[in-house]
């Protein structure tokens, strides 16, 4: 029988993208990849550390699935797995830890793992044998008893965006694919630039070649990813986000694209003008990361913009898509912050067009500017104010949803049903959308009327028709 094994993902879609990446390696190779809710004879966990709330999600997945399948043997890769490998091997029941870099030999190190000693209750816990050094590697610790083997390659040297093509995305209807990474941005509470260094770009003409190739296995939707997507482009010569856009809806047929979070001043005329330009090729959502709405808080975060010029870009995405969604994330709580300065920024979302929010309780990232900041706020007192800026969310949210009650939204049917038995589409402006219908009706675009919304957030609607296969 070939050896299984389960990936779960943790984080944003670049990680998703790149779980993809190590599936597919992995399934050439000879090895079956299966759910990670079944016993497996290794498992990948590809982690996350955006806040420390992540980072004990990380540690808290590591424990339970040790217990539920102790037999296993336990890879975790990823940014936590950058940022913080000898706090994971410290972890019982941990056998690898797998840098970013080093997660592209991941078939190399599952084979060097499965003929060393056997994990789960007949072997020490999170013991390894130690793993030969791969080539190039900055930092290699052999295992001892009870300690995980590390293979975490540094970021020093990496200035070439590496272009793994990926095929499959399983469980997907929609592909994400990663076109840039890294970050040449300080923003003082940020640790991601050490867990995926500096930007790097895939060239323009791997992109067209990977989209072409998903287009050949029948994806609908490409959601194109980044650390910084802004910046796809400046290290390659290739042109801007702009350009991008503009060869993807002129060089490929692939029938929608969704940009993931780009930040603000990024997203200027230029890149509005070819998303008008092409219609329906691009959908209408567009995530601009606020962080705050105070001048003074932007400053210290280091951000390059202010509450003005942000502003300035929400409105101009409204004038050019009315329907569009419009997403921020918003930081709560950072050193310093006071009552006045959390004021500014409920004032300031109030204001503007967005429709929804992502809400981070400020946390300390170790190696970060802020994380030394004097003047931290009290837990109690960011718990406070989270709750208040969610809840003004919500209601944005709610009015924004509430415009599409009875109109025809085109729709993309996903590849799953809800527990009810229906199909779920989401629109291009992010609404999900429930209708009957039957499995032939999957990965195909329709109009629907969302008529009713459930308390989960997901709209209850009518089917209207369906385009062709």
């Amino acid at each position: 029988m070939p050896i299984t094994v389960a990936f779960r993902t943790l984080g944003c879609r670049l990680n998703q993208c790149e779980t993809a990446q190590m599936e597919e390696s992995l399934t050439v190779r000879g090895l079956s990849t299966i759910p990670w809710e079944q016993r497996a004879d290794v498992r990948v966990l590809n982690t996350c550390t955006v806040t420390g709330k992540t980072d004990r999600a990380c540690r808290n997945e590591i424990r339970r699935v040790k217990r539920a399948d102790p037999a296993c043997r336990l890879i975790v890769t990823g940014c936590y797995a950058q940022v913080a490998p000898e706090r994971i091997a410290e972890i019982a029941g941990v056998d690898l830890v797998l840098g970013n870099l080093d997660k592209a030999e991941l078939p190399d190190h599952v084979d060097r793992l499965l003929s060393s000693a056997p994990s789960g209750p007949e072997a020490t816990p999170g013991s390894a044998a130690p793993l030969d050094a791969a080539p190039g590697s900055a930092a290699l610790l052999k295992a001892t008893p009870r300690r995980a083997a590390l293979q975490v390659t540094d970021y020093d040297n990496e200035t070439a965006f590496r272009s793994d093509f990926v095929t499959h995305f399983s469980g997907y209807t929609r592909a994400f694919l990663k076109v840039q990474n890294g970050c040449d941005a300080r923003c003082s509470y940020c640790v991601i630039p050490i867990a995926r260094g500096r930007s790097r770009s895939m060239p323009l003409a791997d992109v067209l070649h990977q989209v072409r190739m998903l287009e050949k296995k029948g994806f609908r939707e490409v959601v194109l990813t980044g650390i910084h997507l802004g910046c796809w482009g400046k290290d390659t010569g290739d042109g801007t986000l702009a350009d991008l856009l503009r060869s993807l809806a002129t060089d490929t047929q692939m029938p929608h694209f969704r940009l993931s979070s780009t930040e603000p001043l990024e997203v200027d005329d230029r890149v509005l003008a070819v998303m008008s330009t092409y219609g329906d090729r691009f959908a209408e959502h567009f995530h601009l990361p606020l962080q705050s709405g105070s001048d003074s808080v932007l400053r210290r975060m280091s951000r390059p913009y202010d509450t003005l010029q942000y502003a300035e870009r929400a409105r101009a995405v409204r004038s050019a898509f009315p329907d569009a969604a419009i997403g921020a994330d918003v930081i709560v709580g950072f050193p310093g912050e006071s009552e006045a300065e959390f004021q500014e920024s409920m004032h300031l979302v109030e204001s503007l067009p967005l429709t929804y929010l992502h809400v981070f309780p400020y946390s300390d990232r170790p190696g970060t500017r802020a994380s030394t900041a004097p003047d931290k706020v009290p837990p109690s007192t960011i718990s406070e104010r989270s709750a208040r800026l969610r809840q003004l969310a919500e209601a944005k949210d709610a009015a924004f949803q509430a415009r599409f009650a009875g109109r025809e939204l085109r729709t993309l049917l996903l590849k799953q049903k809800s527990a009810d038995d229906m199909i779920v589409g989401l629109t291009g402006n992010y609404l999900e959308v429930q209708v009957p219908g039957d499995a032939s009706l999957m990965n195909r675009f329709a109009r629907v009327v969302p008529l009713e919304r459930r308390p989960d957030g997901r709209w209850l609607g009518s089917l209207v028709d369906v385009d062709s296969p």
